[in-house]
């Protein structure tokens, strides 16, 4: 099952085809908690990172729920969360030796690279939300770009705007 959803990751399959599977989905849920986790307390406080993901994993819950709700059917939610989250946590696996990097290279020349490849990482994961959305929802690329860009700000900053109010 994991490599059905892997293949999302690479802009390939079918969004609309994968098996769904509620073990499945709360051990990618487990696992987005652990993985973000680990990268935000090693920018800020381990508390706070804590509350912060959980506040990313709400608005992403509220995001596509609002989705969810537009389209008129909840056949979809377990699939492109678990979608979702997989692609996430590969993102995030993938940044985990970026962090690493750019914590050893800080201060020297070399540290602007670890920045570059985590924007990159960035944008790709913008690219694969909005290929679920259009995948999911039959959007066109314009339209599920607009949301994945949306998605990402209020995942991202909403999270971070939020936990600065608490």
């Amino acid at each position: 099952m994991l490599k059905d959803y892997l293949q999302l990751c690479w802009l390939s399959g079918y969004p609309e085809d994968l098996p769904t599977d509620r073990k499945f989905l709360w051990i990618n849920l487990v696992v987005y908690l652990l993985l973000g986790l680990f990268i935000q307390a090693n920018i800020s406080d381990p508390v706070e990172a804590f509350i912060q993901i959980l506040i990313e994993i709400v608005i992403t819950l509220l995001f596509m729920g609002a989705l969810l709700l537009k389209d008129g059917s909840s056949y979809n939610f377990e699939r492109f969360l678990t979608a979702i989250l997989v692609c996430e946590n590969f993102v995030y696996a993938l940044g985990l030796p970026i962090l690493f990097w750019y914590i050893l290279a800080k201060g020297s020349e070399l540290a602007n690279y670890p920045i570059y490849f985590g924007m990159a990482l960035m944008i790709w994961s913008v690219v694969v939300i909005a290929y679920l959305l259009k995948g999911l929802f039959d959007f066109n690329w314009r339209t599920s770009g607009s949301l994945s860009v949306l998605y990402f700000v209020l995942t991202y900053f909403g999270s971070f705007g939020l936990l600065l109010m608490i």
